[in-house]
């Protein structure tokens, strides 16, 4: 076989190997539907499986509260803080998993707004 023909294939099964990667990337991504309870100091906390309707009811909590209501609270950081604000209802993808504190922590990789 001659060399081109070998750096052709190595060439071709490196970019195909690449590929996958990148997209078993997005599908293995934690995916939440959240409301965004607060917004400050470099990260957002959000409530999963609370809709914008029960918003009014838990923003005023404590995380205490929250907790014997056993409500899933999540610390997350995001590059664009300011595209979100508190009472926002979001489908998040997080980043590498979360870390098993309470709230738990993560990183966001990307936050989509529900449409009302």
């Amino acid at each position: 076989m001659k060399l081109t023909n070998v750096l052709f294939i190595s060439f071709f099964i490196l970019m195909v190997g690449c590929a996958q990667t990148e997209e078993k990337s997005w599908e293995s991504s934690l995916i939440i539907d959240a409301v965004i309870l607060e917004v400050k100091d470099g990260r957002m906390l959000v409530a999963e499986d609370v809709t914008s309707s029960e918003y009014a009811e838990i923003s005023n909590k404590t995380i205490q509260e929250l907790d014997k209501e056993r409500i899933s609270l999540i610390y997350l950081s995001y590059d664009k803080l300011a595209d979100v604000k508190a009472g926002d209802e979001v489908k998040i993808w997080i980043d590498g998993g979360l870390d098993h504190s309470y709230p738990a922590q993560g990183h966001a990789k990307k936050v989509e707004l529900k449409e009302e």
